[in-house]
């Protein structure tokens, strides 16, 4: 027994619309008829191993056999998810059902595949006006968007029931592809540095090339050459290292990311990237050295590059320090916002709340299994409900009015089914009117009760007074007739702090239990695996044929970031290595002005000056111009982190200290490197650096 995510369902149609690849079976008739069942590799080898599963059956909710009819190839980076995909047609009573039109069910996505040369701009009019014939346009309250898979694959507002599509942010994609790009250009920064700083030293040989008959051209081209050839190793040892840690980012991105070395695209983007890269890093270098005039380096003269190659020396240690400034930063405020969205107060209390997935055959015996896990000794509260309070809430159609006369009077909110214990369990306050009726919830009523939220009298613009007592309409529990408000309770999140609080209405319809599951708070200071092991032996005297599953709210809530939480290590490691690069190459630079002064340091230890001194001649330079690029690095890394912030609904304010953090961390290690050189320059005996005079 398994108890399976990814089980959906669609029409026959269904492989005809979207090109998936049959491993075995027939996928064009694979959903012809009730009762079978596409399963995917992976599903495949669990059940059964090696063996054709075709023509096998699966059972579930000890209810219903299916046949596997076809294996199916989902690729890792589908924008689908399922593990089983049977007929709409195997649903209970699906077929009676089936000429009922109802626009605002939001369970069900259409796939349309568009004849060659169609219009979809005509198409996407032909069903506005298909779904709203008569409507005044301006009071239309219903849409039916066409939008192209390629662009909702990246639509982080779809509709996204049950998580069964894959849905990426393209903005994470060019944050990361932004970061990838300035971490190589500081490499190139780093070559560029430390060749023009070791010009002087090549001068005579481009003089001596120069007197004997070279060509500017042909000392570019040599210069040039050396940078490719430098390079190439590099490009090797990337590729070994990017397939050694594939498997942890894949890991952190919870995807699967293939490595196709052998791929002509693969190896035309490497090869392209190595020549781009050769040629960025190593232009400007050959440029300059190839323009050292012969007569003057020859005759032991100083190059006029002198004081033009200090400034560009400086100019792109600034340019490195500021992109490691502005990854600190970044790195800093989204764990800073990660924090902030796990501590703040959500209008419902998460912790020690465990959450119980049910099925038809608990829900035969919900209420006898809710009672006897009210009697365990660490349970405090036990409460119904349709789906956790974290998982996507339906929209429901609502109207103010009981008897409503057109679709104008209705508006779309979030109904969330839910009993008299719900909010007790779930911590939420009552802020006025009363609780549901218990009677109700035992089915024993024939009136609709509701409670309504905060957002939901903004929403239409009603006071508390005004709210209590109101008759009204919900769409899910109208074939009971209309309700009544009954109470009013105090906002509380059921998606990421990302959107706003939206309306939501709490109603007490027994019909609408049939995804019911079980909510159970358990005591402060509790043996939690002690209750959970009780909890298993009540769920296994009632629901034997299912496996015992439970889920953390605070858990669940957590996974709602997963994405910022990916985005947050992603952001530290890049930041960390955008330090290592910077400082490798301000550790070679350091290196190699210490030796250029080595005769100078000499002089001043001999007159008498201390280590601490010499080491904070040499150091303070190279301070200055990471604090300089600190103050430039400030302004873009506000903005661009306020554009991100700006998607959240609720979020942090970007505080001084964050800046001071991340300048604190870069000037440490940049005095880290520069010190360690400028140590070693003022511990050298100087009689070694002077005996050549």
């Amino acid at each position: 027994m398994f108890d399976e995510p990814g089980f959906c369902y669609a029409d026959p149609n269904f492989f005809k619309v979207l090109d998936f690849k049959a491993v075995q079976g027939d996928l064009s008739t694979a959903l012809n008829r009730p009762n079978t069942l596409v399963i995917t590799e992976k599903m495949a080898r669990k059940y059964f191993g090696n063996a054709s599963p075709l023509g096998k059956t699966l059972n579930f909710n000890n209810k219903k056999n299916y046949e596997v009819a076809a294996v199916v190839d989902v690729p890792a980076n589908s924008h689908f998810s399922f593990n089983f995909l049977t007929s709409h047609y195997s649903l209970d009573n699906f077929a009676a059902s089936e000429n009922n039109v109802e626009w605002n069910n939001p369970e069900y996505t259409t796939w349309l595949l568009l004849r060659p040369g169609a219009d979809p701009s005509a198409l996407a009019a032909k069903i506005e006006k298909w779904v709203n014939p008569e409507a005044d346009p301006d009071q239309n309250t219903l849409h039916l968007p066409l939008e192209s898979l390629t662009e909702v694959h990246f639509n982080t507002q779809a509709f996204n029931f049950s998580n069964q599509l894959r849905i990426t942010d393209r903005r994470y994609l060019g944050i990361f592809g932004v970061v990838a790009a300035l971490i190589l250009l500081m490499a190139c920064v780093n070559y560029v540095n430390l060749t023009t700083a070791r010009a002087s030293m090549r001068a005579k040989e481009v003089g001596i090339r120069k007197a004997v008959g070279a060509q500017g051209g042909q000392l570019i081209r040599q210069f040039l050459s050396e940078s490719f050839l430098l390079l190439l190793p590099a490009v090797l040892i990337s590729i070994g290292l990017a397939q050694m840690f594939l498997p942890v980012l894949n890991d952190l991105l919870a995807q699967e990311i293939p490595f196709r070395l052998l791929e002509a695209r693969f190896l035309a983007g490497i090869g392209a990237g190595w020549l781009l890269l050769s040629l960025l890093a190593g232009f400007y270098p050959a440029f300059v050295l190839s323009r050292f005039r012969p007569m003057t380096v020859l005759k032991g003269q100083s190059t006029r590059y002198s004081v033009a190659g200090l400034t560009l020396r400086r100019g792109l240690v600034i340019c490195q320090f500021a992109i490691s400034t502005m990854l600190i930063v970044g790195a800093v405020v989204v764990r800073a916002q990660l924090d902030f969205m796990q501590t703040k107060k959500l209008g419902i209390d998460k912790e020690q709340v465990i959450f119980l997935r049910g099925n038809v055959e608990l829900l035969k015996h919900l209420e006898p299994f809710c009672e006897q896990l009210r009697t365990l000794s660490g349970v405090e509260s036990v409460a119904r409900a349709g789906r956790s309070p974290f998982e996507t809430v339906i929209g429901n159609g609502f109207s103010l009015d009981p008897n409503p006369a057109d679709g104008s009077d209705w508006h779309m909110v979030g109904g969330v089914s839910a009993d008299v214990h719900y909010l007790q369990t779930l911590g939420i306050q009552l802020l006025a009117g009363r609780n549901f009726d218990p009677a109700k919830i035992r089915g024993d009523s024939t009136i609709n009760e509701f409670i309504v939220n905060e957002a939901f009298l903004r929403h239409y613009n009603l006071t508390t007074e005004e709210a209590v007592g109101r008759k009204c309409l919900l769409g899910n529990a109208a074939q009971r007739g209309p309700g009544t408000i009954v109470g009013v309770v105090r906002d509380f999140h059921t998606a990421s702090l990302r959107g706003k609080v939206e309306p939501v209405v709490l109603f007490n319809e027994p019909g609408m239990l049939h995804f019911a599951s079980v909510l159970a708070r358990v005591g402060k200071g509790q043996d939690m695996r002690t209750v959970l092991s009780q909890m298993e032996t009540a769920w296994k005297s009632v629901a034997p044929m299912r496996p015992f599953n439970c889920i953390f709210l605070d858990e669940q809530y957590d996974a709602l970031y997963r994405t910022e939480q990916r985005m947050g290590a992603l952001m530290s490691f890049f930041s960390g290595l955008a330090i290592l690069v910077a400082c490798l190459g301000l550790f070679g630079l350091a290196t190699f002005m210490a030796e250029r002064r080595r005769k100078e340091i000499g002089i001043r230890k001999v007159l008498g000056a201390s280590m601490t001194g010499i080491t904070s001649l040499l150091a303070k330079d190279f301070l200055k111009l990471v604090v300089i690029a600190i103050v430039i690095a400030s302004p873009p890394a506000y903005f661009f982190m306020q554009k991100w912030l700006a998607d959240f609904a609720y979020r942090i304010d970007i505080q001084w200290w964050m800046f001071v953090v991340a300048g604190a961390g870069a000037v440490a290690v940049a005095f880290l490197t520069v010190g360690f050189q400028s140590v070693r320059a003022a511990l050298a005996n100087p009689v070694k650096s002077l005996r050549s005079e």
